[in-house]
């Protein structure tokens, strides 16, 4: 599934109806955001509602390349990835990730 340009608050229905049927579907989910031109919280935290739901499903969701751009300017500004744990720091940034 991918997104492109702006995946902010005034995005997130499309966004959340797209997920929500692919989270709704099962198995595994993998999120292109290359082409994602602006963002906000509401995008990350969909994100991060996605990966719960997947989850609980027995599901994994995973970034087809690490946050860049607007999405990781979000991610740091929003101090999202400050202090965060070793597994949301691999999802978003690839850290660690051979």
């Amino acid at each position: 599934m991918a997104f492109s340009g702006p995946a902010t608050i005034p995005h997130v229905i499309d966004a959340w109806t797209r997920l929500s049927a692919a989270v709704a579907a099962g198995g595994d989910l993998v999120v292109d955001i290359a082409e994602v031109t602006a963002a906000d919280l509401s995008f990350v935290q969909l994100i991060e509602a996605a990966r719960a739901s997947c989850a609980r499903q027995g599901g994994t969701v995973r970034l087809a390349q690490p946050a860049e751009g607007a999405l990781r300017d979000v991610l740091d500004r929003g101090g999202f990835l400050a202090g965060a744990d070793t597994d949301r720091l691999q999802f978003w940034t690839y850290a660690g990730v051979a």
